[in-house]
């Protein structure tokens, strides 16, 4: 078994009754073995977020004594976040405007470098449909690997990562996560320094698994599940998102009612 952590979508109404509204929404998703794998994900949660793991929230300026913030029962927590709140205090908007301000940072960093070193070659692109027999699938992974590990040794590629690493290093404000991870390196090259910076950007901040407002559960890979149905296959309703990953999932969460309450949780799975 392990974890994961997922933002709970509740209306803003439910913060008077939080425990019973968080049960409520869950209870679709634990693990009872009654109505199929799909829906039995969870068999213990609770309320995480106090920012001393990066796990939680980041609270707008201002919000910060609002009643209807919501923490968890830890005794210390880091200033600026929260397990909770509703939706119109949280910096989604503002966290995604500093990403973008570092991406165009890294364009410009890519060109800069690109005057003293020579030019990278674009990473060679493997085939990676599904392959017929064993031996062509460890002779496409092998391949794939050797493209990487070429790609990622090249003098360009090795300097623009480390200035990359070290333009996050010196970032002072809201935390990126695992924003540009890699540092794009792949991509940098081939656009334009804003089409760059807001594909990059756009899925900031990253929620892994969301549990919208309408009960739908969604994971990271995996198709979302209906906590009103018995699974996929028994689903009539249509989601409110055909898949809900990084942009879309944020674009979700940031175009809710303001007052919606949302929620982190750290399920054991």
């Amino acid at each position: 078994m392990a974890g994961m952590r997922i933002v709970v979508c509740l209306p803003g109404e439910a913060r008077t009754r939080l425990d019973e509204a968080l049960a409520e929404a869950m209870a679709p998703f634990e693990i009872d073995f009654t109505r199929g794998e799909d829906l039995d994900i969870w068999d213990a949660w609770g309320i995480c977020g106090n920012g001393t793991h990066r796990d939680g929230l980041q609270l707008l300026p201002g919000y910060e004594d609002d009643p209807r913030i919501v923490r968890d029962s830890s005794d210390e927590g880091v200033p600026g976040w929260c397990a909770g709140g509703p939706r119109e205090a949280m910096a989604f908007a503002e966290i995604r405007a500093e990403a973008r301000d570092i991406a165009r940072a890294a364009w410009d960093l890519w060109r800069e470098l690109a005057r003293s070193h020579p030019p990278a070659e674009p990473r060679l692109v493997v085939w990676d449909s599904p392959w017929p027999t064993p031996e062509e699938y460890r002779a496409g992974h092998q391949a794939e690997q050797e493209a990487r590990a070429a790609f990622d040794a090249q003098p360009l590629v090795v300097a623009y990562r480390e200035g990359v690493a070290a333009l996050l290093e010196a970032h002072r404000g809201y935390d990126l996560g695992g924003f540009l991870n890699g540092g794009a390196a792949e991509t940098v090259g081939r656009t334009g320094r804003e089409e760059f910076a807001a594909a990059v950007s756009a899925g900031t901040p990253w929620h892994r698994h969301v549990l919208t407002l309408d009960g739908w559960w969604y994971g990271e890979d995996e198709p979302a599940v209906h906590g009103d149905c018995d699974g996929p296959d028994a689903c009539v309703h249509r989601p409110p998102l055909p898949w809900l990953r990084e942009t879309t999932r944020t674009g979700y969460l940031e175009e809710l009612p303001g007052d919606t309450l949302l929620v982190k949780l750290h399920c054991h799975v």
